[in-house]
């Protein structure tokens, strides 16, 4: 991304100016931090933007983490990179955390007075799913995760100096990196 800084910027401004004008009427934007069609990701300059927008334009904004929650991107949630001035309203989970559900912001949280919610826990799940980060804080994995993640891009970024079959550079985190290569041969050479 760093290669082309201001072409990026150039686009994710020009996004961002086509969902202004879309947003009226909408009720609620769902992003992906990473998306799981060709790992494509925007920078956080996007994300916090947009945030800004949904805030100022009274719109939720949601991250569906169901595919880069659970310490995947080598933090516990993916739109940590981002560095949001204000949290997501709602944040959705689920895949390998063994637990789907949502959690939000406090002015998000639904009001039970006169509804009826029909909570069906499975409380297995919900003790492996504590089990499962306190073991992932106890080994320091996101840490891990963030090394391992790290020396793959080099890695990565050396095969395709010295063979030239990856085109670009490697972009992602934690176990969600994505490259482009010259030609769909060489990308199954790999």
């Amino acid at each position: 991304m760093a290669q082309f800084e201001h072409e990026n910027r150039a686009e994710e401004d020009r996004c961002l100016a086509n969902i202004k004008q879309m947003l009226q009427g909408v009720g609620a934007v769902i992003v992906e931090p990473i998306s799981s069609h060709e790992n494509q990701l925007a920078t956080p300059y996007f994300f916090r933007q947009l945030r800004r927008l949904c805030t100022a334009e009274g719109v939720q904004f949601i991250v569906d983490e169901t595919k880069t929650g659970m310490g995947a991107s080598g933090k516990n949630w993916a739109h940590e990179y981002w560095y949001l001035h204000e949290a997501p309203d709602f944040v959705t989970f689920g895949g390998k955390s063994g637990l789907g559900g949502f959690y939000s912001t406090r002015e998000q949280r639904m009001n039970d007075e006169g509804v009826s919610f029909s909570q069906n826990l499975d409380m297995k799940k919900v003790l492996n799913y504590g089990k499962t980060w306190e073991i992932v804080a106890d080994q320091n994995l996101l840490q891990l995760q963030k090394d391992t993640s790290s020396f793959l891009k080099i890695e990565l970024d050396r095969i395709g100096r010295e063979t030239g079959i990856i085109d670009g550079q490697v972009r992602g985190y934690g176990t969600h990196l994505g490259f482009d290569c010259h030609t769909e041969a060489q990308a199954n050479s790999l």
